[in-house]
């Protein structure tokens, strides 16, 4: 980031106007699609894709944000991550999801418009943007997807991972974002283990009837689901090349193989 992006980032960190406008800026850039999938309070919701996939055996990745409209430093990041690894991701088969909940982002609010947290109503069928996203998914599969997330009451960033393909991705993910933001010190968050900023846990269907976003991937389209927190309190700086970094090092594995 500039010092100029960093103010504009600051200043218009709930604009989401300025954030759709800025992804339609790097699609038409890079002839990118981006589509209007779904209504949410009266706001388009959009997905961005590549126009031309490239080869068959591509790693394919799914990267969501401000699923929660209180946690501006995921959608910021990930606009200004796009842009500046866009010649990269023309190796990759990604679809992403700027902005889950538009009015959440306007109003500094978790919730959508009528109080549903939409990352707890993945087995719903009367949340609309959820209904339309899981049909755009229907069909596809992914070698990995990352939700980005923010969380006020943590002490620093923290990953969930639901464990399914060796080698796991969690302690590389959170290294590199430790660059940043140190990483959740304490030994338990929301009531599960954390072992240095890693919550890496099995879970089943019904163990949680109020389904995230994470679930929704690990037991449909992506072989590994992956959850990443910064603390809402540091600055927005750094919480944003947390995210970056985090990212980057996703890109990194994922092109790897």
């Amino acid at each position: 980031m500039t010092r100029q992006t960093e103010t504009s980032a600051h200043l218009r960190a709930h604009d989401y106007a300025w954030l759709v406008a800025r992804w339609k800026k790097l699609a038409a850039r890079e002839r990118w699609k981006m589509g209007e999938f779904a209504e949410a309070d009266g706001l388009p919701v959009y997905a961005v894709e590549p126009r031309r996939l490239p080869a068959n055996d591509a790693p394919a990745l799914y990267l969501s944000a401000g699923i929660h409209g209180d946690e501006p430093a995921a959608t910021e990041a990930l606009v200004s991550w796009a842009a500046r690894r866009a010649r990269a991701l023309a190796r990759v088969r990604f679809l992403i999801f700027p902005c889950l909940n538009p009015w959440g982002l306007l109003n500094n609010n978790r919730r959508n418009a009528v109080g549903i947290d939409l990352n707890r109503g993945y087995l719903r069928e009367d949340v609309p943007v959820i209904t339309a996203q899981k049909a755009l998914v229907a069909g596809r599969t992914f070698d990995a997807a990352l939700m980005l997330h923010e969380d006020y009451d943590a002490h620093g960033i923290y990953l969930y991972e639901l464990p399914s393909v060796k080698p796991f991705w969690g302690e590389r993910l959170l290294a590199a974002g430790a660059r940043h933001v140190p990483c959740e010190p304490r030994a338990k968050v929301e009531g599960r283990t954390c072992r240095k900023g890693l919550i890496r846990t099995r879970i089943t269907p019904g163990e949680m009837p109020e389904h995230p976003e994470a679930f929704f991937v690990a037991f449909g389209p992506s072989r590994r689901s992956l959850t990443f927190e910064t603390p809402s309190e540091f600055s927005l700086t750094a919480r944003v090349r947390a995210h970056d970094a985090v990212l980057d090092e996703l890109l990194k594995l994922a092109t790897r193989g």
